[in-house]
């Protein structure tokens, strides 16, 4: 049949004689010879297993196929799916951290009953729409302060997920500090999998940005909490928020990790940013996109893992969650809203969860509308099937919008993924 080539195949020299071609769609990865390389460039084979095999990998494709219309399609049906709903549910925006680049503006108050039973309604009407699967994730400002509504509200989603015969998943977003042995059980109860928890460096780094709110130091307990997950399933995510003052701690940090002897504790790195303009963010040394982008190659290059969260090979169709119609921040008070990074700003609600029917269309549709295949930048690029346009949030607030992939970052992450030895 005739073929072409695919317009999301990334290609580069990896080593004399040898060329790399990479399909960001397919994330199938092949390594030519210097002549295999003139064969693909000419499509000229001399052997049909040659074509096979760059078919069979979707390097080649058939010459009619659409490869933007069928990305635009599986876009489109992530997008607006009904078979998943996920909340990212904030018990209380009060945290006991004091941390200079908070995105968050705290406030006093928790989530009461009557707002979750709403949650829980809400749920089962999604459920009635073609819901089959439930995404929790624990937020704030910080749940674990109010352990007692993770409990309650958590028994009745499970309750909820037995009785209409629904898979749930639960996560947690903790700073850490108040981990106990009961609250790991009460966590293992719930069926919690992952928990993300932030330790920005060694301990003169991290407990100069992330401290209590009378600002003495957490890293200590923070780290000595870790331990209690010894003999727990659940996975943990260990953030380093980076920039230019902490990232030298990086590696040590690792080090100290590791030497904890659990497998499922891993560290990835993120980098620190200036979200809300409405907060006065003391930390300065903000990375660049490209800064980061090199900071991370780096590492992974020097023999640091690549963790999961940062992996760039997994199938999406979105950027993130947001973009989805049936993802939603809900607040202690009730509001819902796309973006965890809107959580708590009443103008970015979409609805409150007690008043479901009353929409904000304009704050669904800034997430849900824009179409980054559509997009004049992102819709001829090769790594759009990969990042998707970006952050639409970013976008919206004019925040580091240069693209988050490029060919440094792309050929390191590669060479690191299947040529490190």
């Amino acid at each position: 049949m005739p073929y072409k080539k695919s317009r999301f195949n990334y290609s580069y020299k990896h080593a004399p004689g040898e060329y790399v071609i990479y399909n960001t769609y397919s994330k199938a990865l092949l390594l030519l010879t210097s002549k295999e390389m003139d064969s693909y460039e000419s499509l000229s084979f001399e052997r049909q297993e040659d074509i096979d095999t760059l078919i069979d990998n979707q390097i080649l494709i058939d010459e009619d196929f659409d490869e933007v219309g069928f990305l635009r399609y599986c876009h489109y049906k992530t997008k607006f799916q009904h078979e998943t709903l996920n909340l990212i549910i904030a018990t209380s925006l009060d945290c006991n951290f004091g941390c200079p680049y908070c995105y968050e503006n705290r406030r006093v108050g928790k989530m009461g009953a009557d707002v979750q039973d709403a949650i829980v309604r809400y749920a089962e009407d999604c459920i009635s729409h073609g819901v089959k699967n439930l995404e929790i994730t624990w937020y704030g400002g910080e749940p674990l302060l109010y352990p007692d509504i993770i409990e309650r509200l958590g028994n009745k989603l499970i309750l909820l997920a037995d009785k209409h015969g629904c898979t749930l998943n639960m996560y947690m977003v903790t700073n850490g500090y108040l981990l106990t042995p009961a609250i790991i059980d009460l966590l293992d109860e719930l069926g919690v999998s992952r928990v993300q928890i932030t330790l920005d460096g060694l301990e003169a780094n991290h407990n100069c940005r992330r401290h209590l709110r009378n600002g003495k130091g957490t890293f200590d307990v923070i780290f000595k909490n870790l331990e209690l997950f010894s003999d727990s399933p659940i996975h943990v995510d260990i953030r380093m928020n980076v920039d230019h003052q902490n990232c030298v701690d990086y590696p040590d940090l690792a080090r100290k990790i590791r030497s904890l002897g659990n497998p499922n504790i891993i560290l990835y790195p993120s980098p620190v940013e200036n979200i809300n303009k409405d907060k006065i963010n003391t930390i300065s040394q903000y990375m660049t996109t490209k800064e980061f982008e090199q900071f991370s190659s780096d590492l992974f290059l020097h023999g640091e893992e690549m963790p999961a969260a940062a992996k760039v090979l997994d199938d999406r169709y979105c950027f993130c969650n947001a973009e989805t119609e049936n993802c939603f921040v809900v607040d202690e008070n009730g509001q819902c809203y796309k973006c965890w990074d809107q959580v708590g700003r009443q103008q970015y609600s979409c609805f409150n969860v007690l008043e479901p029917e009353k929409r904000n269309y304009k704050n669904i549709v800034s997430f849900i509308g824009w179409d980054p295949l559509a997009d004049e930048r992102c819709g001829d690029c090769v790594f759009l099937p990969i990042c998707f346009g970006g952050c639409k949030f970013y976008k919206m607030q004019n925040i580091n919008t240069d693209c988050g992939f490029s060919d440094a970052s792309l050929q390191a992450y590669i060479e690191a993924t299947f040529f490190k030895t």
